[in-house]
Order: C-alpha cells, then sequence, then structure tokens
C-alpha cells in the first residue's frame, strides 16, 4: 500500500497559552470563505468518527501552528453540514490530549440536536494543561472504538505531531494500528516521509492555506460512508 498524503487548502488562524488566566472563546468561522459539498443521504451502516484535539502549547502558543484554535471553529462547520441531514446511527465523538477532560465528548448522534452536544467540546478544556503526549488519548479513543465495534469507525488526530511520549515509536506504532481508519492532520507543518506508517491518511494545513483544510478534511471522513456525497475544493 502507498502512503496516501494530502495537501488541502485551509487556515489555521493564530490561541492563547492553555494555563492562562485569559478567558477562552471558540474561533468564529467566516462560513461564507468557503463551501465543503454535499453531505449525501445517512450511511447505511453505522459509523463512528472520533476527532483527537492537541491542545499544547507548541500547537496554541502566539507563535503556535494553530494560536486562534480556528481549528475548532473549522472542525464544528464540518459537524454542522452533516448534521443538517444527519442520523442516529451516525456518532461523532471528541478527545483532548488532556484526558480525561471536561472537554470530551462521548459518541453522541451527528444530528441537529446531537451537534448541541458536540460543540461542548470544540474548544481547549479549561482545566487542561497541555499536554504532548499521545498515548494516554490514544488509549481512550481506542476504549471507544472497541466498544462500538459494529460501527465503521474513524480516528482523526488534529496534531502538530511533536510529541513528548517517553516513547513515542510504540505510541506511533498504536495509531497505526488503532481499530479503524486513521487521518492525521498535521498542523503548521509537514512530517518527513515515514514518520507515519502507511496506513494512515495524512492532511498537511500550514499557515499560507486560505480557509477550510481542517473543516475539509474532517468532512471528508464524516461522509466516506454516505451515499450520494461530494466534497467540494476550495474557493
Amino acid at each position: 500500500m502507498n502512503p496516501r498524503a494530502v495537501l488541502l487548502p485551509g487556515s489555521l488562524l493564530p490561541s492563547r497559552l492553555l494555563g492562562r488566566d485569559q478567558p477562552r472563546k471558540p474561533a468564529q468561522s467566516v462560513h461564507a470563505d468557503y463551501t465543503l459539498g454535499h453531505p449525501g443521504r445517512p450511511a447505511p451502516v453505522p459509523t463512528l468518527l472520533i476527532t483527537l484535539f492537541d491542545n499544547s502549547g507548541s500547537v496554541t502558543s502566539a507563535g503556535g501552528t494553530d494560536p486562534l484554535s480556528n481549528r475548532y471553529a473549522e472542525a464544528e462547520r464540518a459537524f454542522a453540514v452533516v448534521a443538517r441531514r444527519g442520523s442516529r446511527h451516525e456518532l461523532g465523538a471528541i478527545i483532548h490530549f488532556d484526558t480525561p477532560s471536561s472537554g470530551e465528548v462521548e459518541p453522541t448522534a451527528i444530528t441537529r440536536s446531537g451537534l448541541v452536544r458536540l460543540r461542548t467540546g470544540l474548544r481547549p478544556p479549561p482545566e487542561a494543561a497541555g499536554t504532548s503526549e499521545l498515548r494516554p488519548s490514544l488509549h481512550r479513543a481506542v476504549e471507544l472504538a472497541e466498544t462500538h465495534a459494529d460501527h465503521e469507525v474513524t480516528l482523526v488526530v488534529l496534531s502538530d505531531f511533536l510529541f513528548m511520549d517517553p516513547e513515542p515509536a510504540p505510541v506511533l506504532s498504536d495509531l497505526a494500528t488503532f481499530p479503524g481508519t486513521v487521518h492525521a492532520i498535521v498542523l503548521g507543518r509537514r512530517l518527513p516521509e515515514g514518520v507515519l506508517d502507511e496506513r494512515i491518511t495524512v492532511t498537511s494545513v500550514d499557515r499560507d492555506c486560505p480557509p477550510g483544510a481542517v473543516a475539509r478534511a474532517l468532512f471528508i471522513g464524516l461522509v466516506a460512508h454516505r451515499p450520494g456525497s461530494q466534497v467540494q475544493g476550495g474557493t
């Protein structure tokens, strides 16, 4: 199998350092700036898409790869487009590198009513320290996948992949063997070839991209099993 690397247009607008006392507000996306496409019809099989967010300083600081947390606004946009035509057997979940946390949202139907609950997780948890370790949150994602073994599961990791796990190689191996499809949205940098296993789909997003890359990458995962869906490019 060949590596699947994708560079999509989008922007990560400059968050404030976690642990500071400034109020955190979810970033606002400008809906007119980009379109995602048509969500199609509900999937014929149960699905679960898990989003895993890195809120470490290398991502959220003033010089980080997403200093205004616009990844959250774009993720909300992708969920919202699907929720308009969603089904109760299509689920979304939100996990943060700091886990457990108040920002976790367990598998929830991607519907108009379910979107209200999903939105509560689309911001850095207020108590989060901003860990750069992947292992605890990855284990939590595996737990969710294993308890939804009858679902088609997709894991989307939004991170700059500057991990501080004591032994990163086994963690990356565990990521590659996750029980489902894995999509890495690499924020602000390109990974050297071979860092991630070829079974992992990679989308690189940097500051020079126009709005929509994060939303579009997540949207691709959300509609992967939905008949009649179409993904549009950037505008």
